[in-house]
């Protein structure tokens, strides 16, 4: 098959959870002999603007802006620019080619627009894949008196693919319940792992520190600053991986609430990234909003035990295997897990099997064959 992806923002070059997803399905196709294309736009590192990287050929849609030009409010929501410029530019791009099936990310849905116009005339097969799903009263949250007019967005955008690819059962539920989407266009195809990267990065296995981790970009509804007053309560290190617009008003909390046991690291390798997290007692998904949440399932599979709200919005199938608590009880359940690490981590190993077989990206070219017969 010849398979298109769209995104405004990629991995490696982008980190993040929605875009290491993406990329570990793209890598798996193109491994599987499947031509393999994704249109995004031009980041820092890339090697040009129209180029070849583990088999997945690239085209760049526009610049894409820094952490400033992407959010508004500090870092409350995504700035309508960026969007703007990579759905103007993207039709264009991509009409010269002709491709099998069209998988585009929903999220931030202006250009899902010029995209269901392009398989219309090319006659193709059109995928929408979801990470979340928002209610009106979420939009009128987010957008205030703008909010409906996202919410309609919203309900469009889901009338235009053949097939809507959800991360997890939680945001099958919430396609069809909020926007009515026929439950038969559906696939559950809910990837967060590469089981050939875990298994040979997790080998050989550093020894246990007294430390806690993070890993996320620093804006408000990942709420980082809850894990640093987490940690707070105890007399371990946090070691806080990402970077975003929150960077500096973090630094001053971790001063502020927890001197000298806060280290904030950006731009990990994949190896230094992984042995940070088999490092530590246990992972913090502080986050309000994940629809599958990458590194809280990578940790998993790498038999570490991952520390999460009950406040947090993980589908269920996640949440069950991870440890939860109150917020205002995070603090003491890192203490706890401080005095017994050890039986702690003896039960994060033994669901490894379970996590790597349910998570993995094996099955993307099943997947996708089942988009082209849609």
């Amino acid at each position: 098959m010849r398979i298109a992806f769209t995104s405004d923002n990629t991995y490696p070059w982008f980190k993040g959870g929605i875009e290491k997803r993406r990329y570990i399905i793209m890598r798996k196709l193109a491994e599987e002999g499947h031509e393999v294309h994704c249109f995004t736009m031009h980041r820092k590192g890339m090697p040009g603007h129209a180029f070849t990287y583990k088999g997945i050929r690239y085209h760049s849609v526009g610049e894409a802006l820094g952490w400033q030009g992407m959010y508004r409010g500090g870092s409350k929501r995504r700035s309508i620019r960026m969007p703007l410029i990579f759905s103007a530019k993207l039709f264009w791009s991509i009409l010269p080619y002709r491709f099998d099936v069209l998988d585009a990310d929903s999220f931030p849905f202006l250009h899902l627009f010029p995209l269901f116009v392009y398989s219309k005339l090319r006659g193709i097969k059109f995928a929408i894949t979801w990470h979340e799903v928002w209610d009106a009263q979420f939009w009128k949250r987010y957008l205030s008196g703008f909010g409906i007019i996202g919410y309609m967005i919203e309900w469009l955008s889901s009338r235009m693919a053949d097939v809507q690819i959800a991360n997890a059962s939680t945001t099958r539920t919430l396609l069809e319940r909020v926007l009515g989407v026929d439950p038969r266009r559906i696939i559950v195809f809910p990837v967060a792992v590469d089981s050939g990267e875990i298994r040979r990065l997790s080998a050989r296995r550093p020894r246990k520190k007294r430390q806690f981790i993070v890993v996320s970009r620093f804006v408000g509804h990942k709420r980082v600053g809850l894990a640093i007053e987490a940690v707070a309560e105890t007399d371990a290190k946090l070691v806080v991986v990402g970077t975003g617009p929150d960077l500096e008003r973090l630094k001053d909390l971790a001063e502020e609430r927890a001197p000298g046991q806060v280290v904030f690291r950006h731009d990990l390798s994949d190896v230094e990234l992984f042995n940070s997290v088999m490092e530590s007692m246990a992972l913090i998904m502080p986050s309000e909003r994940e629809g599958l949440s990458l590194v809280t399932i990578e940790a998993l599979a790498l038999g570490v035990p991952v520390v999460v709200a009950d406040t947090s919005s993980l589908p269920s199938e996640v949440k069950s295997m991870c440890i939860e608590a109150k917020e205002k009880k995070l603090g003491s359940l890192l203490n706890r897990i401080l005095a017994d690490s050890g039986a702690y981590s003896s039960k994060a190993m033994a669901m490894r099997g379970k996590v790597l077989s349910q998570f993995s990206g094996d099955n993307a070219g099943k997947v996708y064959e089942k988009v082209e017969r849609a």
